[in-house]
């Protein structure tokens, strides 16, 4: 009974995974996340499987438990971005001088994605805002702030 339920999901992946990774790709910044999404959809699958084998409409059920993961990570990623944002407030409040913090994080401050996380935490400026000066796309600039981000994660050990 449970390979056959296995079975089950297995076959809804292969048949439904390229229309989800779609979807995905239409909601999230990159393939990365898109996918990470999808198959972190399946999993919950395969936690709720019996729940999945009596919805009437599995492939609705799978779309909506992928709607609420992409929600869940947006509510994450800007869960961090509002938490690094607080910490780079707070220490520029505790190290004023701009010099200070290109002398702390030399190898970032010149870069254009220390200066798009010194626009958005210090002066407040929207992705839309910093994008349309760049003359890139919103979903470009969210990237490039998220790889700073990670950049100033692994610098500061957070």
């Amino acid at each position: 009974m449970r390979q056959e339920k296995d079975g089950y999901i297995a076959k809804l992946y292969h048949r439904l995974f390229p229309r989800l990774l779609q979807y995905a790709l239409s909601n999230l910044p990159g393939r990365a996340l898109a996918e990470e999404a999808v198959q972190e959809t399946f999993c919950i699958a395969c936690l709720r499987r019996q729940e999945l084998a009596q919805s009437p409409n599995p492939e609705g059920w799978l779309l909506k438990t992928l709607k609420n993961v992409i929600k869940n990570t947006y509510r994450q990623t800007r869960a961090e971005t509002e938490a690094l944002c607080a910490f780079l407030q707070q220490r520029m409040q505790a190290t004023p001088m701009e010099e200070d913090l290109e002398l702390l994080y030399g190898d970032l401050s010149d870069s254009e994605a220390f200066q798009l996380l010194k626009e958005l935490a210090v002066d407040g400026r929207s992705h839309l805002e910093m994008a349309e000066d760049r003359k890139i796309s919103v979903p470009a600039c969210k990237k490039r702030v998220q790889r700073a981000k990670e950049h100033l994660r692994k610098k500061i050990k957070l």
